[in-house]
């Protein structure tokens, strides 16, 4: 069967500001898995209870380059991220420390940020615990350099946090850099040519200094690791930049988090780059794949998948230097396309380092709140889109029982057709999600026409909910590997 959409007339102005968008967005990357991979059973059951389900999650990079804001004494940080400003601007550890023992975040709120995201209909949290730089945000025994022995601040946002979250009952879930660590010396750099950047940030060290990856973990990186886990209730470990990570190194993290939380996810990136191609090899040590930084997926892929997006071009805050803000319109389709493709979207914001959230992302959180309101049928709970392919003027997720489709018309060309081929099933109905008002449309042979409204019934996305007469190709692919 084919599917037509048929829409009025559309503004010229409209349509030229719409192709100017598609020209430019970032919802492309190379696919780089291996073949017939399929997710562990203790996987899946673990996805099973929250997370495929969840689609939308808020991730927060906060720490002492929350303050620097991207520059650091007039040098600017070269990264675009601004979380990399010790690297960037070649901070020695000293001066840093000075930065770190003024962190003062005296406005935080937990239970506002909680509320802030809980209202836009975000369903799980996750937080930079510690981030590169090597400063932890909890009350840790292993390393005095942290939030509460550290600084003037004195309290355990982590703790705070989690408790905040879990009273308004999302999940929540730490980052934690398990390799990168600026602040130890045996810690790996992400890269080789940031190998040099060690002597800048500890020029004190012997110039016959070999680092060891393994003192290193031993050290800080696994015991810190073993502290969150045992000492706050989290649901998911988020690791990052597994440069050295070995099969050995990384199942000492696995195992850590499965001893003291079965239930707890792991992420990809404990074992592989957000880059790198996926090995079947490393399956049974984490639970879902997180894709690259701001990469948006444009297919099915293999392993149920999360994208880490930003409300802006850093994941810090940043006012100096270059940086931009999407606009509202980017990351709903961002979050469709992802949700479609089968996974889940983890935006960003960088809070400022008074412990305040970023208005901007505040109002931007608002939109897609209100936008989920509307349409949060069409993408809590649904599984991916079950035909061949992506349509051009959208995209398409479905109902877990596969009898519904929801049509998610981002872009419809000025000609008014679009042209879906193999849907499947006989059409019963089709209704505008937002207003709950029947489409007007025909069937044929292969053919169903639905005509949409001259304005646009949702400013964004709007969403054509489709009652096919028997069940679909499922997206969820229970019987070939539970994919999403």
């Amino acid at each position: 069967m084919i599917l037509v959409v048929a829409t009025q007339a559309t503004d010229a102005a409209e349509t030229q500001k719409k192709a100017a968008k598609k020209a430019t967005r970032n919802t492309s990357f190379e696919y780089r898995f291996d073949d017939n991979l399929k997710q562990t059973a203790d996987s899946i059951a673990r996805q099973d209870q929250w997370f495929r389900d969840a689609k939308f999650g808020a991730f927060i990079h906060f720490g002492v380059y929350s303050t620097l804001e991207g520059e650091y004494e007039g040098r600017g940080s070269q990264h675009r991220y601004s979380e990399w400003i010790q690297v960037s601007a070649r901070i020695p550890a000293d001066e840093y420390h000075q930065v770190a023992s003024r962190f003062n975040p005296a406005e935080f709120d937990a239970d506002e940020w909680a509320t802030t995201f809980a209202n836009a209909g975000i369903r799980y949290v996750v937080i930079t615990s510690k981030h590169h730089d090597g400063f932890a945000l909890f009350k840790s025994l292993v390393s005095e350099y942290n939030i509460v022995d550290y600084t003037p601040f004195k309290r355990d946002i982590i703790k705070e946090l989690s408790e905040a979250c879990h009273r308004r009952g999302l999940k929540f879930g730490v980052y934690y850099s398990q390799a990168q660590d600026w602040d130890e010396p045996d810690a790996p750099y992400i890269a080789p040519r940031l190998e040099g950047t060690r002597k800048f940030i500890h020029p004190d060290l012997p110039a016959d200094f070999k680092p060891d990856m393994d003192r290193y973990i031993a050290k800080k990186s696994l015991p810190q690791v073993e502290e969150l886990v045992k000492n706050y209730e989290l649901d998911l470990v988020w690791f990052d930049t597994p440069s050295g990570m070995t099969m050995e190194r990384a199942k000492q993290f696995s195992n850590t988090v499965r001893k003291h939380r079965p239930d707890c996810l792991i992420n990809s990136r404990l074992i592989h780059g957000g880059k790198d191609k996926v090995d079947a090899t490393f399956l049974s040590l984490y639970d879902y794949n997180s894709i690259g930084d701001k990469e948006v997926p444009t297919r099915k892929l293999p392993l149920y998948v999360e994208s880490p997006d930003s409300v802006s071009s850093s994941f810090g805050y940043k006012t100096k230097g270059k940086c931009y803000y999407h606009t509202e319109e980017e990351l709903i389709e961002r979050f469709v396309h992802t949700v479609c493709a089968g996974g889940n979207y983890l935006l960003n914001n960088g809070p400022m380092g008074n412990g305040r959230l970023d208005p901007e992302a505040i109002r931007l959180y608002g939109v897609i709140g209100d936008w989920l309101k509307v349409n949060g049928e069409s993408i809590y709970a649904a599984r991916r889109n079950p035909l061949p392919s992506r349509p051009e003027w959208g995209d398409i997720s479905a109902s877990k029982d596969g009898t519904t489709l929801y049509l998610h018309v981002l872009d419809a060309p000025p000609s008014g057709t679009i042209t879906l081929n193999e849907v499947p099933g006989i059409i019963e109905s089709a209704v505008f999600l937002a207003t709950g008002e029947k489409a007007q449309f025909s069937q044929s042979d292969n053919m169903l026409r639905i005509t949409l409204p001259k304005a646009n019934v949702d400013e964004y996305d709007t969403v054509v909910k489709v009652r096919l007469s028997g069940q679909a190709a499922s997206g969820d692919t229970a019987s070939d590997n539970k994919a999403p």
